[in-house]
């Protein structure tokens, strides 16, 4: 699984930079919603597996340390770098709120929380600014400027939406299959009703967390199908076509569909029932779970670097995206080792006995 993240992590990289060599990548919303499947099936686990009932504080704490180190790192790396445009007159997130300025109280709380908490930020989709106060809008194309500008990091939006389903995820992933079932098909008959009623596209389709809960939902489903594929008899050539299926479509996307809601759907099913397999495959393999480990500060670093390497200064060796991406990931192999290891050792301490004793150590790295 870990290699799957990793793409996906790439992929989203080039999908807001430029094509490699021509290479036409899964689009940016698919790609964030594959992820949100994949994390539904990984809280399932670990709150199943790993989390005994009443842990929930650990379960918080562990997720706070998983995420918001290397976020704060890259936030205050990103205002020192927004200042620095500033002062040299060019365009920026500070821009913005000069252009804006003065902004009210009750705004300013808003984006100060939303930046540090990341929780918020998918509310700048749902929000216009006039006068410097904000207010909710169907359209957020129409606000000048669009409130989502206003985010330092504004790809944190999807970390937002993580991060709201992680308040709720101990509360339903330990209950039964038709609990899922029951808020996966609440999560899209919402969606369909916002449709008919001309709320169609984003942010409503994309970046409202009632309608993105469908996809995690997902992901438990995954979870389930894993419990009872884990039990039987597994044929190894099989699971390796499941695998290798699912790589081919994420990677081969663009070229094997035209992009509409049933090829959306198709992908969407086949990660859900391949995920198993490409989990029993993986989840004993060291360089895979590396890779995986990877994929959070290649996707919430991709924005400093973003915003250095479109400078028309910055030498682009390899074309825009190619470079970029490069440059993301060595940085967040830097923050894996400096960051994110050190951290992982505080994590993963109260677990050892525990993991040692019902053999889970595959799931650290993981969650």
């Amino acid at each position: 699984m870990g290699l799957i993240r990793f793409l996906l992590a790439c992929i989203v990289v080039l999908c807001h930079t430029s094509a490699l060599f021509g290479y036409s990548a899964l689009p940016a919303d698919l790609t964030v919603q594959c992820f949100y499947i994949i994390s539904g099936f990984y809280m399932s686990l670990i709150l199943n597996e790993k989390y005994q009932k009443g842990s929930n504080k650990l379960f918080y704490r562990n997720r706070v340390l998983k995420i918001y180190p290397i976020y704060w790192l890259v936030l205050t790396l990103l205002i020192v770098w927004g200042s620095f445009v500033y002062f040299l007159g060019y365009p920026g997130t500070i821009w913005f709120y000069a252009y804006a300025a003065p902004l009210s109280l009750t705004t300013w709380l808003y984006l100060i929380i939303a930046n540090i908490l990341i929780i918020g930020l998918d509310l700048t989709f749902i929000l216009g600014i006039n006068k410097g106060h904000l207010f909710f809008t169907k359209n957020f194309g129409l606000s000048k400027p669009n409130v989502y500008l206003f985010g330092f990091n504004s790809f944190g939006w999807t970390i937002g939406i993580e991060l709201l389903f992680y308040l709720i995820a101990p509360f339903i992933l330990r209950k039964s299959l038709f609990l899922i079932l029951l808020i996966l098909f609440g999560s899209l008959l919402l969606r369909y009703l916002l449709a008919v009623n001309g709320l169609s596209g984003h942010p409503w389709d994309y970046m409202f967390f009632p309608t993105q809960l469908m996809f995690f939902m997902g992901g438990c489903l995954s979870y389930h199908i894993y419990l009872r594929v884990s039990k039987a008899s597994l044929n190894i050539n099989f699971l390796k076509f499941k695998f290798t299926l699912l790589l081919a479509i994420i990677v081969l996307y663009n070229y094997l569909f035209l992009n509409t809601y049933y090829t959306q759907a198709f992908l969407f099913i086949v990660l859900i029932l391949c995920i198993p397999a490409a989990f029993i495959l993986s989840k004993n393999n060291a360089i895979d779970r590396y890779l995986g480990n990877l994929s959070y500060p290649i996707y919430i670093s991709q924005m400093l670097i973003i915003n250095i390497t479109r400078a028309k200064a910055f030498p682009k060796i390899f074309g825009y995206g190619f470079t970029t991406l490069i440059i993301v990931i060595i940085l967040s192999i830097l923050l894996e080792y400096f960051i994110t290891k050190p951290i992982e050792r505080i994590r993963q301490n109260p677990f050892k006995k525990h993991l040692r004793a019902y053999n889970l150590v595959s799931v650290i790295g993981h969650e």
